[in-house]
């Protein structure tokens, strides 16, 4: 009887919080769902989750198998935010490894490190948008933050997404979630580190703190290298993390705006936008990475978490590009070479 009690509750409560986000995306149509999440005290997953048999469905923790099923709807679009940056890019989930509780995805135009082993639940949701319903597949940790989705484009088989989501649907659709609320730790966990392809060693080494600190850069002198490396179309290596994932993007970037606060690149098949506001600082780093020495940037938010890195192409014979050292070493910041 008391179960029954409690259900009632908390499908009370989802309702009311519900009636809320309405209320609220009423007076603020173009709201995100993270920060209507922010702004009604709750989590993102508590939020998402009030559409269960409504415009969300449950999925079953099986995520291996659901990130493989992920390869047959053709390209989409892979989305891996923090509280700073936000990393897009379009691709195709082709290839999976095992790598204890990591797993990495690589395709046409996509590397991913997923750690599966921080994900507490998962939907599929539907979505309206300013050109219609926007369908997509989201992950969040056991405090209910988003670690990771994946949104479908116009290519994509929304055929296949309709039938991954009908096998994946789990039993529980109750439009409730209850966040585990264990405490975030002070950076992603690389003890596995060893174990992985060379790509992943040699990204992770910073977010592991394997690392020297060169000195600092001002925003401002962040944006005018970006828009140097821009003209010159030189490949980069730009990655964001999450509590539950890693998302890389590798090329030149080319088409830079600014809407304050937001830093953007604006690439086909790829975007990324950065807060600035939430840059604490951008440090000049150097590491060790087999034979050879790196050399990039390393961006924190106001906790000091890891909000993302930037080098420059890396060849396992060569090493880094002779040009693009040239760049950091002549930073103004660089204490080291200047």
């Amino acid at each position: 009887m008391m179960l029954n009690a409690t259900a009632t509750q908390n499908a009370s409560a989802a309702y009311e919080l519900k009636l809320a986000w309405r209320d609220l995306l009423a007076d603020h149509p173009h709201l995100r769902p993270r920060d209507a999440a922010s702004s009604l005290g709750v989590s993102e997953a508590e939020l998402v989750a009030t559409g269960c048999g409504d415009n969300a469905v449950r999925l079953r923790p099986d995520w291996p198998a659901l990130i493989d099923a992920v390869g047959g709807l053709g390209p989409v679009m892979a989305l891996t935010r923090n509280d700073v940056a936000v990393h897009e890019k379009t691709g195709r989930y082709e290839r999976l490894r095992l790598c204890g509780d990591l797993l990495l995805v690589s395709g046409h135009n996509l590397e991913l490190c997923l750690l599966t082993g921080r994900w507490h639940s998962g939907y599929a949701v539907t979505e309206q948008s300013r050109i219609g319903p926007r369908q997509s597949l989201q992950f969040f940790d056991a405090e209910g933050e988003a670690v990771h989705k994946i949104y479908l484009t116009e290519q994509s088989d929304a055929a296949r997404y309709r039938r991954l989501v009908a096998s994946f649907a789990a039993a529980d659709q109750s439009p409730t979630v209850e966040p585990l609320n264990i405490a975030r730790p002070a950076d992603i966990d690389w003890a596995t580190t060893e174990r992985l392809p060379e790509l992943w060693q040699r990204l992770s080494r910073p977010l592991a703190g394997r690392l020297q600190t060169l000195g600092f850069i001002s925003g401002q002198q962040f944006r005018e290298l970006l828009q140097q490396l821009a003209r010159l179309a030189m490949p980069l290596q730009i990655l964001v993390p999450s509590p539950g994932a890693l998302q890389l993007h590798t090329g030149p970037v080319q088409n830079l705006r600014i809407t304050e606060p937001w830093f953007n690149v604006l690439d086909q098949g790829f975007n990324l936008h950065l807060n600035e506001k939430g840059v604490a600082e951008t440090a000049i780093i150097q590491l060790g990475h087999g034979r050879h020495t790196l050399r990039g940037l390393l961006l924190r938010d106001r906790l000091g978490y890891t909000a993302a890195t930037v080098f420059g192409a890396y060849d396992p014979v060569d090493g880094e590009s002779l040009l693009w050292q040239e760049f950091i070493d002549a930073l103004p910041g660089n204490r080291i070479f200047n």
